[in-house]
């Protein structure tokens, strides 16, 4: 498998062009772009038959996504993501679609995230809370 590293600096920019464009709209092809990563981050930490959110946090902080990621019960707490910059709102679409797809397999549930704080507005870390979908069965 090939990767290719992009820098937080292109990852600001093309933030802020998606967002000049489409305004708040791209903040959801973002969060599709996580759910895609997500599923991939699962194919991978399945092939190491171990604890799948303690493998998924080993591959997600490797590839650069965070300097730290801390599964609590149905919170998520990051430092260093790399989709963190300067905005008035939380700006870590892509990995709240990553902790969508990595939570809906391990609870085997659709579930809704939402990041609730972010140091992209002056939080201390980035804090993500999943929850299952009303009525949801896989």
């Amino acid at each position: 498998m090939k990767f290719v590293k992009i820098s937080q600096s292109e990852i600001g920019n093309i933030r802020a062009l998606y967002e000049g464009v489409m305004a708040n709209a791209s903040h959801g092809l973002f969060y599709r772009e996580g759910m895609l990563t997500g599923s991939e981050i699962i194919k991978l930490a399945r092939d190491e038959d171990s604890d799948l959110l303690q493998t998924a946090t080993k591959l997600l902080v490797a590839r650069g996504w965070a300097e730290s990621i801390r599964f609590e019960d149905k919170k998520v707490i990051v430092s260093g993501s790399i989709e963190v910059g300067k905005a008035d709102e939380p700006t870590c679409h892509r990995l709240r679609g990553v902790f969508k797809r990595l939570y809906e397999a391990v609870e085997h549930k659709k579930v809704v995230c939402e990041e609730l704080q972010c140091q992209s507005n002056g939080a201390e870390s980035c804090i993500f809370a999943v929850n299952v979908e009303e009525g949801s069965d896989e």
